[in-house]
């Protein structure tokens, strides 16, 4: 799920707070992606350590397909009382 402006703002502990994140994300929306800098970002040689993420969302589908299930189910018995 992505953050509205106003998700991120509504995070400020105080107004003045709220009020220099609301500047710094206008200036960051009107910027291109040409001008942003990369340099100081370390570049990846080494790609040994990578992992596929097919099992991981494999394993995401199924628990989240039992946990719609159970809700389906406490909402059937709910419903015939």
């Amino acid at each position: 799920m992505l953050m509205g402006i106003d998700d991120v703002l509504a995070l400020a502990k105080t107004p003045q707070e709220r009020e220099e994140m609301k500047e710094r994300l206008l200036r960051l929306m009107e910027m291109r992606d040409e001008d942003i800098d990369f340099s100081d970002i370390p570049k990846i040689t080494d790609f040994s350590r990578f992992r596929r993420a097919k099992p991981h969302f494999d394993a995401m589908r199924e628990h989240n397909r039992k946990v719609e299930a159970e809700r389906e189910r406490r909402k059937a018995i709910n419903e015939t009382y």
